[in-house]
């Protein structure tokens, strides 16, 4: 399970077993959240006007009591993972976050072409490390099963200029799945902060 807190502009922040906290905000001075461990610090880009404060390999007793009330909680459960855990942190995040039409087709046809077409072929995109996806479970203790999360490591912001990731996200298949299933979609790009 992932626990993601929201901030001011829906951007994710996460806590739980072998899980992550996202903690943001647009206070690029703001000191990390204490009680959490060490956390790496990405910065939104290209504006750089908001961080997330990453954690990850947190344990269920990990307390959120430094993290503010007034952001958004969202628990989400990992789907899959391709690529392995760098040996140092992620210079780049790409953030997805997905919603799509509440039937059983819509889940089936997103979650085949994502595990059969859509991984597999960013997984060749020059920069790319790993790729994690989650569903989101509850947004503040209210259900909401359509939305899901997709969390790309990558060396650099220009991944996504790449020509294969051009081809990738331009699939006849991938246009069908957006034009049929998907209500929403935001995604961003986010650099560590050294």
């Amino acid at each position: 399970m992932i626990h993601i807190l929201l901030c001011k502009n829906s951007a994710p922040c996460f806590p739980t077993l072998m899980s992550l906290i996202f903690i943001t905000g647009k206070d690029l001075s703001s000191a990390k959240a204490t009680g959490l461990g060490d956390g790496l610090r990405y910065i939104s880009q290209p504006d750089s006007t908001e961080f997330i404060d990453l954690y990850d390999n947190l344990d269920a007793s990990t307390s959120l009591s430094s993290v503010s009330s007034s952001q958004e909680s969202r628990l989400y459960s990992p789907i899959s993972s391709l690529g392995t855990s760098p040996p140092a942190p992620a210079p780049y995040l790409l953030i997805v976050q997905t919603e799509i039409k509440d039937s059983d087709e819509a889940k089936d046809e997103f979650h085949r072409w994502y595990e059969e077409e859509h991984i597999p072929l960013l997984s060749k995109v020059n920069g790319f490390i790993r790729a994690r996806r989650f569903r989101l479970q509850a947004v503040n203790g209210n259900e909401k099963p359509n939305t899901y999360l997709a969390l790309y490591e990558i060396h650099s912001p220009d991944f996504v200029k790449e020509q294969a990731f051009l081809d990738a996200t331009s699939t006849p298949w991938m246009m069908d799945v957006g034009n049929k299933w998907v209500t929403s979609k935001s995604k961003g790009i986010w650099a560590l902060k050294t």
